[in-house]
């Protein structure tokens, strides 16, 4: 087998004989872990400061990621747990994966978010779980799946359970508010362990909840043992973790990234809250050291589990990674995700516009206004709030289309790029309808559903980064996705938790005393699209090179062609930015797979 490692990866196996095969093929695994029988339970590689493990009686439990809890307190809950769903309600301060033996059940799960995911194949006859899909793929020369590969550069609102979803064939992933369940016979059952609660606590409740949530999430990172950094873009979400990892007495260093447009305030709101950080250790870098967007865009690099979504800013993460490694970083953290999951994925008006008619038209006015939608726009969005989401997924899958990128193109919320061959748009098809079938909407109710999806398609762009941080020795860590904290925000009542007249009032209100008032009172955000479009006629000729012996055409997804003429004539619309981004992700991840075809042939 060979498969590049990211420093972190595990394969959780069934106690069966079929296992010790299985273990052989991995070859040389640095740790390994054995059921009682002494076949092998957990093999793979990990920084012993990230893994814990205890047992008593018939159980066993481990866990790997930065979490609060201690191989004495694993050892106490192993020693009530008798049966493997009954840690269901089991919640640590963190982020992890939770893997337990019990009777000869093996359970295996990641986080709610999916930024820590768990995936799973058939080899040799019994299921293997494990962290990444690359190495279930390795073991069993699993196939690259087209169908999945499409779905990479959709546009727009997307089925984010579909694009996660790992890219080889025969390869699966467990849903993230789902556990797997490995039986001694080598089968394998999913199994629900979470809904999403009711939204239904005052803003002053649910924030009590989520002040104890993210300062138990804080406190387990800073409490590791690692040196530990953070971002202080400027951001609410970025400078509220500062503040409440200097509640700890350690010092702090922050990354501070200087604006490339010149109505970006994220730097001054950084400076007015680094007054308030006595000790803190900054790091700042001035837009003109940033690397290029695109710059390494020709380069190869070691595989991946999967394309690094914004490809264009991939320069950048490695660049900062590099930074903070020099500055003795070994654990980093990042406010991302504090928008899905304080605010949510959708406002949420229409869900109340039927529980409380005058209050929701009162919102409804509002966000007409700061959002200036149309009556018409008004009135779809209530209509498609009528179906069930697999219903919504099946109508839009039978009317995919190659899009044309320009604004009413934005009413086909599922949709290809003009490039997308006839049979990439099939395939898509296909696929999606399949995936209506077998869904699930998330939550009682459209904003629930998106909020979760939203969380979970931020999730899936942190996990992408983790590689780079990984390379450099950091651990990459967003306390906002953790399971505690994301539940305590759904908590709060849906139109409290986001209006069109405060901007995050439910952290404003977990943070008032913590964080100086000042900086609680920003109303804006940053925002760089007017730079997207000035990177595309910079770099066209990088795009145009990926472009020849496209491997994306060679699999017939893409008409290389269109793309180039695309991407040398200019005809910039709303969408091509973002559909250059995730075509060339797709590209380059392409190109870097086949790294490991080229290392496995030589003698």
């Amino acid at each position: 087998m060979n498969v590049s490692h990211s420093r972190e990866w595990l394969v959780a196996l069934p106690d069966h004989p079929a296992a010790a095969a299985v273990v052989a093929a991995l070859g040389t695994a640095p740790q390994r872990l054995n059921h009682p029988s002494g076949r092998p339970w957990i093999v793979g590689e990990w920084e012993s400061a990230d893994f814990r493990t205890a047992s008593a009686d018939e159980t066993s439990i481990a866990v790997l990621g930065p979490v609060s809890v201690t191989p004495q307190r694993l050892a106490q809950i192993a020693a009530r747990i008798t049966d493997a769903t009954a840690l269901d309600a089991l919640e640590l301060p963190g982020c992890y994966h939770l893997i337990a033996a019990v009777d000869g059940v093996v359970r295996v799960q990641g986080s709610l978010s999916g930024l820590r995911r768990v995936v799973h194949a058939e080899i040799g006859g019994i299921t293997v779980a494990a962290t990444r899909a690359d190495v279930l793929a390795a073991l069993s020369n699993a196939e690259l799946d087209r169908r999945r590969l499409v779905l990479r550069f959709l546009l727009s609102e997307i089925p984010l359970h579909t694009m996660n979803a790992p890219l080889w064939r025969d390869v699966h992933a467990v849903d993230e508010d789902s556990c797997l369940l490995l039986a001694a016979d080598g089968r394998a059952r999913s199994r629900r362990r979470w809904e999403p609660p009711p939204d239904d606590r005052p803003l002053h409740e649910a924030a009590e909840a989520l002040r104890t949530a993210l300062g138990d999430s804080v406190r387990a990172r800073m409490n590791s043992g690692l040196t530990v950094t953070a971002d202080l873009s400027g951001g609410l979400d970025s400078t509220t973790l500062c503040f409440l990892a200097a509640q700890h007495g350690r010092s702090l260093t922050a990354l501070t990234k200087l604006a490339a447009d010149i109505g970006d305030d994220d730097p001054q709101w950084a400076d007015i809250a680094a007054e308030h950080l006595p000790g803190l250790r900054r790091i700042t870098v001035p837009f003109t050291e940033i690397p290029a967007h695109y710059s390494d865009v020709l380069e190869p690099l070691p595989p991946t589990e999967e394309p690094f979504p914004g490809v264009e800013d991939r320069p950048m993460y490695r660049a900062m990674a590099a930074r903070l490694a020099a500055a003795g970083s070994q654990l980093h953290l990042t406010g991302d995700g504090g928008d899905e999951t304080l605010m949510g994925g959708a406002t949420g008006v229409f869900e109340l516009l039927r529980r409380s008619p005058l209050t929701g038209l009162r919102y409804l006015r509002a966000y007409r206004a700061l959002e200036r939608w149309r009556w018409r726009d008004i009135a779809m969005y209530a209509r498609e709030r009528r179906a069930a989401y697999p219903e919504w997924l099946a109508r839009r899958a039978r009317s995919i289309i190659a899009s044309p990128l320009d604004d009413e193109g934005a009413a086909n919320l599922v949709q290809l790029p003009p490039w997308a061959t006839p049979e990439a748009v099939e395939l898509a098809r296909e696929l999606l309808l399949e995936e209506a079938e077998r869904t699930h909407q998330r939550g009682p109710d459209w904003t629930t559903h998106h909020t979760v999806l939203g969380i979970q398609l931020c999730a899936s762009l942190v996990r992408a980064a983790g590689p780079l941080y990984a390379a450099e020795g950091i651990r990459l860590n967003s306390p906002y996705l953790d399971d505690a904290v994301l539940h305590a925000c759904m908590t709060a009542r849906t139109h409290e938790r986001r209006t069109p007249w405060a901007y995050k009032p439910l952290l404003v209100a977990v943070m008032r005393g913590v964080v100086p008032d000042r900086c609680l009172a920003r109303s804006t955000k940053a925002e760089g699209s007017n730079v997207e479009h000035v990177v595309l006629r910079v770099n066209a000729e990088k795009l145009v090179a990926l472009c020849e012996d496209s491997r994306l055409g060679r699999l017939g997804l893409i008409d290389p062609r269109v793309l180039r003429e695309i991407c040398t004539g200019f005809q910039m619309r709303m969408f091509t930015p973002y559909a250059i981004s995730t075509t060339t992700s797709t590209e380059r991840w392409l190109r870097d797979q086949e790294q490991l075809v080229t290392t496995e042939a030589k003698p």
